[in-house]
């Protein structure tokens, strides 16, 4: 129904069943015309948010949505969301009607983030707001999320801190790993499991002894992880990996006897890497006591899962094969974070000749590179 009001002025009311669900001015009939047609047709197909309920603030719907997360995703998914709600999204956005949030504020507010935090935090961030509008989207508040489509901000700035990833090179990993011998021997097992298998903690946590297996190859068969509360410290039982799906995991010579020493003399049904006391291994644990800070050479222990796809690589091993190693959800992925690890045969051919033109006869010798990454949380499984 259109009204035109004493002011000159069209006003739109669009009734449903009886109730009047949008009520909206316009200077020019034609223009009330027009909504008010769109409007029913999205009745008619379903597709109608009454913009009432847009009027949701955003700290309002943050809070339903942490509300509604609790329970159905990973302990470190939650805490993750929750943070970033906390500490960035609702102190930003606070009182904004959510229907009032576009496209621009929110490149705005992640360009910010990453110049003044790290282009990583507002990787994380943007996940965060990406669930926060879906859900919005979902329970019919508004029609379109305006996160959806928001590039990442690269930006061009001392200011920008792009996370620089260095994984070691296999001499200096051994050298890593006999420093914290010194200090314990069986933490520092660990650190060498993780760096040539390229497990999440939380999946070596999951580990039981009849998870080693020796057909179609050694490897040890990653079905679980279990994940530990950044805040408390709790571990939490989960029955799937963080992509749901199984895998095999290879053993090469270098730690098999270590992951077999491990499993010696122990039943099919216990945990393989257990902690000193028994019970599930914690990771604030190991890093205390490798002494991490002194003995990981500027890096983070996320660095060691890096560590086994780089020397994969560097070994040839395809790009699809060690996506499927290391248990990323799409090959892409793996591509996107690796991919300029990989050079075709033509490449090392090239550079050989190269070499030997300056005066190398040997050629070149393969290794491994340093990595440049933006985005890893949904890789952190611990």
């Amino acid at each position: 129904m259109i009204l035109k009001r004493p002011n000159g002025k069209w006003r739109v009311q669009v009734k449903h069943r009886g109730s009047v669900v949008a009520d909206r001015t316009f200077g020019r009939r034609g223009d009330a015309a027009r909504w008010e047609m769109e409007q029913k047709r999205l009745l008619l197909s379903g597709e109608f948010v009454s913009p009432a309920a847009g009027r949701i603030t955003v700290a309002e719907l943050a809070e339903e949505y942490r509300d509604s997360r609790n329970g159905q995703v990973s302990v470190r998914a939650w805490e993750s969301d929750e943070s970033a709600l906390r500490v960035h999204i609702v102190p930003a956005f606070a009182k904004l009607p959510i229907s009032s949030i576009t496209v621009v504020h929110i490149e705005r507010f992640l360009t910010d983030l990453a110049v003044s935090r790290s282009v990583r935090t507002a990787a994380r961030v943007r996940t965060t707001l990406r669930g926060l509008f879906r859900y919005a989207v979902r329970t019919r508040r508004i029609a379109k999320s305006p996160a959806e489509d928001v590039p990442l901000p690269r930006p061009d700035s001392r200011t920008g801190k792009v996370v620089e990833v260095a994984p070691f090179t296999i001499a200096l990993l051994l050298q890593v790993v006999d420093s914290q011998r010194v200090h314990t021997k069986r933490y520092a097992d660990i650190t060498l499991v993780l760096a040539l298998t390229g497990l999440r903690f939380g999946e070596l946590r999951g580990l039981r002894v009849r998870d080693l297996v020796v057909v179609p190859y050694p490897g040890l068969v990653v079905k679980r992880s279990i994940p530990q509360s950044g805040r408390t410290g709790a571990v939490i039982e989960r029955a799937t990996t963080k992509s749901g799906r199984s895998r095999l995991v290879p053993l090469t010579d270098l730690v098999r006897p270590v992951v077999e020493s491990w499993a010696e003399g122990r039943e099919p049904d216990d945990l393989l890497f257990p902690a000193p006391e028994g019970g599930y291994l914690s990771a604030q644990n190991w890093r205390r006591a490798v002494r991490w800070t002194t003995t990981g050479l500027g890096r983070r222990p996320h660095d060691l899962r890096h560590t086994a796809a780089s020397l994969w690589i560097a070994a040839g091993v395809d790009i699809k094969t060690v996506s499927s190693w290391l248990g990323h959800s799409t090959a892409k992925l793996t591509l996107d974070t690796y991919g300029h690890l990989m050079g075709t045969d033509a490449d090392r051919a090239a550079l050989d000749r190269v070499n030997k033109a300056l005066g190398n006869p040997t050629g070149t010798q393969r290794g491994s590179v340093p990595i440049r990454s933006v985005e890893e949380e949904a890789e952190n499984g611990s």
